[in-house]
């Protein structure tokens, strides 16, 4: 796995972008006699739990043409115990076959728009899937399974919240990510993503919908918490929103009346702890970082550094973001000195 850490100092913010690796241990090949199309599925390791790996992927999608035509289309196939199987099966041609297929099953593109030769259109991001994508070209009659090696289609963004300042207390409401892109064109290499060629990747282009996008959020009781020096994923058990749409990212700006550009926001109180009292917001925080009809503020963190101004498929982007003494809060501090006397003669 390729890791690469750049640091910030935007209250205490730093953000590390990892590669996911497309090594997988070998597994033997069933061997099948009896001419059908088979199918084996490999995922890249991924470097969190959650996202699907070559044990955990359930299904996928296939589509495939041969001379130029269509030869099975929409075919669902799924995992029983070791092995992955469809209806109806299909048989080898005498010609070359190039496989497309995707993982899960895809709800979220346009009624009007299917799968077609190489891209998916419209497809719609919801941030809880893991979109997985998989080529083979050129693939004729074998006894063994079509070996697919799935690449993830999406880039994956955590943000890890703490607060090591022991003199103040922070309690998150909300967090949000500013302006991203919710909807786009997948479009597949035209080239097999085996192993081998880790260049093989698809891309995305006809990017729309740019929109804000809730990760986290108090639903219930159970979901306020305040932040400790213990960096905590806050995604974790509430909405589960981790994937998004490959995109360039733009830096966050203020023009003094509202933020523009690509940023988290942090929807949070910040306490004295010593005595309990609220001290932000306050009468003096400017309307921009003022909630409506909520007690919180709102503090902005950019997603950009001078390594990073996009996301990317297949990496992982964690925001570890530390709120310890933010520029809002501009305590009253004195330096003192005196004067000596004047000596009178």
């Amino acid at each position: 796995m390729k890791n690469n850490v750049v640091y910030l100092s935007a209250i205490a913010l730093g953000l590390f972008a990892a590669s996911c690796s497309d090594k997988n241990q070998p597994m033997p090949e069933p061997v099948n006699e009896s001419g059908a199309v088979s199918f084996r599925a490999a995922v890249p390791k991924a470097p969190r739990s959650a996202s699907t790996t070559t044990s955990t992927i359930k299904e996928f999608i296939v589509y495939a043409y041969t001379g130029g035509k269509p030869y099975m289309q929409d075919v669902h196939v799924t995992r029983n115990g070791s092995s992955w199987v469809y209806s109806p099966v299909m048989y080898w041609p005498n010609t070359p076959v190039n496989f497309y297929a995707f993982s899960p099953n895809i709800t979220n593109v346009p009624a009007t728009a299917q799968p077609e030769l190489g891209s998916i259109p419209g497809y719609k991001n919801n941030g809880t899937t893991d979109l997985l994508y998989a080529v083979n070209m050129g693939e004729v009659a074998k006894a063994t399974p079509v070996s697919m090696n799935f690449r993830h289609a999406l880039s994956r963004v955590t943000i890890m919240l703490s607060s090591s300042n022991s003199k103040i207390g922070v309690r998150v409401s909300y967090v949000k990510l500013h302006n991203v892109y919710l909807q786009g064109t997948f479009n597949f290499p035209q080239a097999t993503t085996s192993p081998d060629f880790p260049d093989n990747v698809g891309n995305w282009d006809n990017l729309k919908m740019s929109n804000d996008m809730m990760v986290f959020a108090v639903i219930g009781d159970e979901d306020i918490f305040d932040l400790t020096p213990t960096p905590v994923d806050i995604t974790d058990n509430n909405l589960g929103i981790s994937y998004f749409l490959p995109q360039p990212l733009t830096q966050l700006d203020f023009d003094g009346t509202a933020y523009s550009g690509n940023g988290i926001e942090v929807d949070c109180e910040i306490y004295d702890t010593a005595t309990g009292a609220k001290i932000w917001p306050n009468a003096a925080t400017p309307p921009a970082q003022l909630v409506p009809e909520s007690p919180t503020g709102r503090l902005f963190f950019p997603v950009t550094t001078d390594a990073v101004d996009k996301w990317e498929m297949g990496h992982e982007y964690i925001y570890n973001i530390t709120i310890d003494n933010p520029d809002v809060l501009k305590p009253i501090i004195f330096d003192v000195t005196v004067d000596d006397f004047l000596l009178e003669q």
